[in-house]
């Protein structure tokens, strides 16, 4: 059988895309590897949210043809917006726009030789699992492409969810990461909302927690936030995008909601669920802003400070409704608006660990390394801190969960010590 790598650069449904994919070629026979020069062939599910994004994709797969790949197989949102950027590159066998997702796993295995190329080096094993419930966007935000890239808004059937998350429970994974375009708006019928799919997952077993991805402000129902606070399954963290603290910023790009309606789901949040850290992301640059509307922005995230901020530069996308705007911040500005929201932005993430010393948690172990003699482990927490986990009790490894206490910060991540019970 023939070993074929994939790569991924994008969000959490690309991610959950490429698992997907990977399941898919294992259980036909054959098998993932991690270099390119002994796969005979490698995959890029690739990403278009901005121009960044494009350059990323394009770097990576002459990056692939440089370090020996066979042929090369592009797949995703920027296959599906301007598959000509990608026809050309060295090394690329085809191009597979998202409008044929559905059937990419046969039309890749179809090009797969009988023979394949010989030795293998297996993939690292994951250590958590990405699921995609819901698809496509019709929200038609002025600055983003992802609906061009993405389609009409779908839902996967709950049978078909319930399947994979069996599948990755009984191979190991200790946690599931429920992703989709608008995940707050999976619906499959009358009362099968999120909410509804998150208690079937919990449901699967026991052993795991689960995770949700981004949910945007007005899809989320302060119902399902008392029910999970309830839970100690589900991971205490939520992603919800800000984008502007600016109120006429945030209608032209045609987010529903206000910055007070952020802060007041902030408040909500720590009320209802107290343990859960909030996270965002802002856009910097947009058509329009002044150093009013920055400030604003500033006000706000000073006012709720997040746990972690993402912070974009606006990236004009072509067929979006600000492709064409003229009065975008120029370069010089945005970098310095950037900047100084970076700055803020470490300063409350760093604020939010040492706030929190003392304190248990639950870290998923992602890689376990030796230094100078001992071993470490890195992993990411249920509230999503990054944490260093110093003194590794026996016997642990990748995908594992521990009990451990914060004990401050070392080197911008969490200082973490097991607790016991954890042998």
């Amino acid at each position: 059988m023939a070993g074929v790598a994939v790569y991924t650069v994008g969000c959490k449904v690309n991610q959950a895309e490429s698992d997907e994919l990977r399941a898919g070629l294992q259980d036909a026979g054959h098998d993932i590897v991690r270099l390119p020069a002994i796969a005979d062939l490698c995959v890029v599910n690739t990403c278009t949210v901005t121009a960044e994004s494009d350059r990323k994709c394009r770097k990576l797969i002459r990056w692939l043809a440089r370090r020996g790949a066979r042929a090369i197989v592009v797949a995703g949102c920027y296959a599906e917006v301007r598959p000509g950027d990608l026809e050309t590159l060295p090394g690329v066998l085809r191009v597979l726009p998202n409008a044929r997702k559905d059937g990419w796993l046969r039309e890749i295995t179809s090009m797969l030789p009988e023979g394949g190329c010989g030795s293998r080096e297996p993939e690292t094993r994951r250590t958590r699992s990405f699921i995609k419930v819901q698809d496509g966007c019709e929200r038609a935000c002025s600055y983003c492409i992802v609906p061009l890239a993405r389609g009409k808004e779908r839902s996967r059937p709950v049978g078909e969810i319930m399947h994979e998350a069996t599948r990755c429970i009984a191979t190991g994974s200790h946690e599931l990461v429920l992703c989709g375009i608008n995940l707050g708006r999976y619906s499959q019928g009358t009362g099968r909302d999120l909410g509804y799919l998150v208690r079937e997952v919990l449901s699967a077993g026991d052993g795991y927690r689960v995770r949700l991805s981004s949910i945007e402000l007005e899809d989320l129902h302060i119902a399902w936030l008392r029910d999970w606070a309830g839970s100690d399954r589900i991971c205490p963290h939520l992603h919800i995008p800000l984008q502007s603290g600016d109120d006429a910023i945030l209608r032209d790009m045609g987010r529903g909601y206000t910055a007070e309606d952020f802060k007041a789901l902030a408040g909500s949040l720590r009320a209802i669920w107290p343990e859960a850290s909030l996270t965002t992301e802002v856009i910097v640059g947009y058509p329009g802003e002044d150093d009013e509307a920055f400030r604003r922005t500033v006000e706000v995230l000073s006012q709720v400070r997040p746990a972690r901020v993402h912070v974009f530069r606006f990236s004009p996308r072509p067929g979006t409704r600000a492709w064409s705007r003229k009065d975008a911040s120029d370069h010089v500005e945005t970098e310095l608006r950037s900047g100084i929201l970076r700055e803020l932005a470490e300063e409350w993430r760093l604020g939010y660990i040492e706030e929190r010393g003392g304190e248990l948690r639950d870290l998923l172990v992602e890689e376990v390394v030796v230094r100078e003699g001992s071993a470490i482990a890195r992993g990411t927490t249920e509230d999503f801190i990054k944490g260093t986990l110093f003194s590794v009790p026996s016997g642990i490894a990748a995908g594992e969960i521990v009990s451990c206490e914060i004990c401050g910060v070392t080197g911008g991540r969490a200082r973490l010590e097991a607790v016991e019970g954890n042998a």
